[in-house]
């Protein structure tokens, strides 16, 4: 089923989100860098940060959040809302890594009018090691009238 025709009544606890799979490149650390006007030296300075004790430059952890809110908005389509996101990076995320981000359906309630689902998310690198744990998020369906 495509996100465009995902109903909270075809939501089920215990579906899980499609994968989100990101490549992390250096092009893509500098234009977030650049897109949130953030340019702290140690998401781009690769020399900057092996003097610190890094192996490179990192990801923006915020940038993670990105990636999740993506994931979410990606499967549950234009008619939802992402209300609440929170998460917790656990491991740095280097240029080079792949991460996936990871999902599944916790709850769901139909109550005053609104729809919600609440979803468990995680991100896992390449090795299979979790950046990301706990995760979560909480989705308001388009009620029917």
């Amino acid at each position: 089923m495509d996100s465009t025709t995902l109903n909270f009544q075809d939501i089920s606890v215990g579906d899980e989100l499609p994968p989100l799979e990101k490549q992390i490149t250096a092009a893509r650390m500098m234009a977030y860098g650049a897109a949130t006007w953030d340019f702290i030296r140690i998401h781009y300075d690769a020399d900057y940060v092996r003097g610190l004790g890094f192996d490179g430059p990192f990801l923006d952890g915020q940038m993670m959040g990105g990636f999740l809110a993506q994931q979410v908005q990606d499967w549950a389509g234009p008619g939802a809302f992402l209300r609440k996101l929170s998460f917790s990076n656990r491991a740095m995320v280097y240029a080079g890594d792949l991460i996936i981000c990871h999902g599944i359906v916790t709850g769901k309630s139909a109550e005053n009018g609104e729809e919600l689902v609440t979803c468990d998310l995680w991100a896992v690198n390449q090795s299979g090691e979790k950046v990301v744990q706990p995760a979560s998020a909480l989705v308001k369906f388009s009620a029917r009238i």
